[in-house]
């Protein structure tokens, strides 16, 4: 029996699931167009729990089948061999699965990156450029979504090139913190979550906030780095879906800013306690949500793709993908 590479990564993919790197959740409601919808949980989840917890699915007529996948990596391989209808993936993720032939297309912004650098309240360090000979640890390690981000801004305007002049350390979020407690780590770039928790317990200095710093240095907006994709044949097949899960997702966006009250709800969910985190998540993620897909907003997101291209290169993204990002589904 023969195997063609579509079929194989099915079956990968298949043994993932089985082996619980992913959980399906039932379609939200008993009616409504079905699709799958592929998450990673956390802060990326957060307009997608406004969407559940207030209907916006159901006012769509949307049933989505959720696939929600405790590992990045994985989440973005369903996305490029369409074993996900539509997903939350890292955008310079979904523009390398493009450049490589796939027919991934991004249709919408998540969020700006919520992440910051931090390092021990005493340090000496007041800049990046300060990192050089230094160890610096990153959550996601040297080929994640953030950690490029983070480098095209060393390089760009620092001319600090973090992948041969820092000492990088790869750990998950917690471990990093107790290795920059203990002085192991000179500085850390953390999760959405930690570097929310870690301004608001004021443990650490904050060394550079990612996209505060890009929209200072650009004096604009900053670019997603958590897009919603899809693949050019679901979105061809199936254009209504896709237009009104963006339309749903716009409306939520929409709630949040006229609710406060879903941040708590939302925080209640991922059992953050801290009245000071509640308050932190609010003040940080908010500004980064990402309330259009204009063509301003688009114009941003190839910009910062050509940074990506001639700053890192090879390392990240060799080749900028034609057609990669698309707004006629847009609301």
């Amino acid at each position: 029996m023969s195997y063609d590479r579509r079929h194989l990564a099915a079956l990968v993919l298949r043994g993932l699931l089985t082996l619980g790197a992913c959980s399906g959740d039932a379609p939200t409601g008993s009616s409504g167009r079905a699709f799958s919808l592929g998450l990673i949980p956390g802060a990326q989840g957060f307009v997608d729990f406004v969407m559940t917890e207030h209907g916006f699915f159901e006012q769509f007529d949307l049933a989505p089948d959720k696939l929600t996948s405790l590992n990045p990596p994985t989440l973005h391989l369903m996305i490029a061999e369409q074993q996900v209808d539509i997903g939350f993936g890292g955008f310079t993720t979904m523009a390398t699965a493009r450049s490589q032939g796939r027919d991934t297309i991004v249709v919408y912004g998540v969020f700006s990156p919520v992440n910051a650098v931090f390092v021990p309240v005493d340090s000496e360090l007041e800049t990046l450029d300060d990192l050089r000979g230094r160890r610096l640890g990153t959550f996601g390690g040297p080929g994640s979504t953030t950690f490029a981000f983070l480098s095209v801004i060393a390089k760009n305007w620092y001319d600090l090139d973090l992948f041969n002049e820092v000492e990088l350390v790869t750990a998950p979020g917690p471990a990093l913190i107790e290795l920059l407690a203990r002085g192991d780590l000179d500085a850390a770039l953390l999760g959405t979550i930690e570097s929310i928790e870690m301004q608001a317990e004021g443990r650490f200095r904050v060394l550079t906030d990612l996209s505060a710093e890009y929209r200072d240095r650009t004096g604009g907006r900053a670019p997603a780095h958590v897009t919603i994709a899809t693949n050019e044949a679901f979105a061809s097949a199936n254009p209504d879906v896709v237009s009104d899960y963006l339309a749903a997702y716009r409306a939520a966006i929409d709630y949040i800013r006229d609710n406060p009250g879903v941040w708590d709800e939302f925080a209640d969910s991922i059992e953050m306690d801290s009245p000071a985190s509640r308050a932190m998540l609010r003040e940080k993620m908010g500004p980064n949500l990402i309330d259009t897909w204009d063509t301003e907003q688009v114009a941003v997101q190839n910009d910062y793709l050509r940074l990506v291209n001639e700053i890192i290169g090879e390392s990240v993204l060799g080749v900028v993908p034609e057609n990669l990002i698309r707004d006629e589904y847009s609301p």
